[in-house]
């Protein structure tokens, strides 16, 4: 065997096995593997500094170590908040950070919002950034099949999007539509990898408002160009017949509306009848029998 698919091997073996243990040159986790070690800010917030080191073990990031993004951190004064957070991952990730600081979500936690999705809140299913696994591993919060339900975390919580005026209950109107249930109903491993999904048409880490000019859904001739990357030749046309995150209503898109209207009377009128008949039919069985 040769020295390089001997050193292959090895990476492998440790890529894959569930025991190593992560990189921690200073013995970082002989204290802060304790779960109550905390620390108080100068606001006087408590604020937990346990890292699970099973978390970290099996982490994207297991291989670097602590320093690496702790360095200094006992002299450390920086505030722990979202935005301190997303600056240290754009140490390395500095494309995806730049992409991300120009995004709806990146523009207003400049601002202070710290509502918004940032780094850890999608790459980590704990929202921790000790947690962080590789966008293709089956259980990744970016891998195909789960991004709808990373996405859903925010835009499916009424409360927090009523808060932003928003009333349309975007994450129930994918998983209804022929995207959403393509998702939920394909082999998940792999049909769900062809799929659109949320970053499919709005976007990954530089996702726009839907009004924005620049964005993929700000209108039609550019929500056909999006529709044309996985459906080849289509035009406005195309693209006109999806009615977006909305509710059909008697007022908005009324064919559609009065479609489904007429379908759900249908439905239940064959059910009924269907009913009827079947009940007619044990009553005159059973009264045939009784007179004999």
């Amino acid at each position: 065997m040769s020295f390089s698919v001997g050193i292959f091997l090895a990476a492998a073996c440790l890529l894959l096995s569930d025991n190593v243990s992560a990189l921690d040159q200073n013995n970082c986790l002989g204290c802060h593997g304790q779960p109550q070690v905390t620390t108080t800010t100068p606001d006087g917030r408590k604020v937990s500094l346990y890292v699970n080191d099973k978390l970290v073990n099996t982490a994207a990031h297991r291989f670097i170590d602590c320093m690496v993004c702790h360095p200094n951190t006992h002299q450390s004064q920086s505030a722990l908040n979202k935005q301190t957070l997303a600056q240290k991952c754009g140490s390395c990730h500095a494309y995806e950070y730049k992409l991300h600081l120009d995004s709806v979500h990146g523009q207003q936690l400049a601002r202070g919002n710290q509502d918004v999705a940032t780094c850890v809140d999608c790459h980590s299913a704990e929202g921790n950034p000790h947690s962080v696994i590789r966008v293709l591993e089956y259980k990744a919060t970016t891998y195909k099949k789960n991004i709808a339900d990373t996405c859903g975390n925010c835009h499916g919580s009424q409360k927090l999007m009523a808060s932003y005026g928003r009333v349309e209950r975007v994450y129930e109107s994918y998983m209804r539509n022929f995207h959403g249930k393509a998702l939920e109903l394909n082999d998940p491993q792999i049909a769900t990898l062809g799929t659109a999904t949320c970053t499919n048409c709005h976007g990954v880490h530089d996702i726009k408002r839907t009004r924005d000019s620049s964005s993929p859904v700000s209108s039609l001739s550019n929500l056909a160009k999006v529709c044309n990357e996985c459906h080849p030749d289509v035009g406005v046309n195309f693209a006109s017949s999806f009615i977006g995150h909305k509710e059909a209503t008697s007022e908005y898109v009324a064919p559609v509306y009065y479609t489904e209207l007429g379908f759900k009377i249908f439905l239940f009128t064959v059910v009924g009848l269907g009913v009827v008949i079947l009940v007619g039919g044990i009553v005159g069985m059973s009264s045939k029998r009784w007179r004999n």
